[in-house]
């Protein structure tokens, strides 16, 4: 493993165990197995390392979705979406679990970055957009949509990934059923 993976591993392994507040650079160079200096090559400070790896598992957890199939009813698209997100932060759940905690505890972010955590990207506001193009939402109010269809999404898949319980499919295909019932109009 190379010294930034040990170190992103390290990382999130302390956040886990230990919480944001217990992360320093000094713990984090002595779980990875590697000298201080070398932390302090890749990461300025503790800030710094925070905002380099939140920004990554955004960009692999939310940012980087591919859109889904437009050609599809647009609750079949959100289907597509939501299955794609749970997918994806089933296969990263120390990251799902690293996100959380700094989305909870944005002071621990560069402050250019604060405010920044939703888990609306833009695969999710494509559907979100052309459901609202053929006025098929109940509301449009973004925030809402998301409190409905992600934040219980990520709530089920970090809990379970805590509590090293699995998710079964039909749990998601349940929730997701929820969800459109919450979100769209008949």
């Amino acid at each position: 493993m190379s010294k930034i993976k040990a170190l992103e591993e390290a990382a999130y392994d302390l956040v886990q165990a230990q919480g944001l507040s217990q992360l320093s650079i000094n713990k984090l160079a002595k779980r990875a197995n590697v000298s201080v200096a070398t932390a302090y090559i890749y990461y300025e400070n503790k800030a710094d390392l925070l905002g380099t790896l939140y920004q990554s598992i955004r960009d692999t957890l939310i940012l980087n979705l591919p859109l889904p199939n437009a050609a599809l009813p647009v609750q079949e698209q959100f289907a597509q979406v939501m299955r794609t997100y749970a997918e994806t932060f089933l296969a990263h759940p120390k990251q799902v679990n690293f996100m959380t905690a700094l989305s909870a505890n944005p002071e621990y972010l560069p402050e250019a970055m604060q405010g920044d955590d939703s888990l609306l990207g833009p695969a999710m506001m494509a559907v979100i957009k052309q459901a609202y193009e053929q006025n098929k939402l109940r509301t449009k109010n973004v925030d809402l949509i998301v409190a409905q269809a992600l934040q219980p999404l990520q709530w089920l898949l970090q809990t379970r990934a805590q509590h090293k319980a699995t998710v079964r499919v039909e749990e998601v295909d349940a929730l997701i059923e929820m969800a459109q019932r919450a979100i769209f109009v008949d």
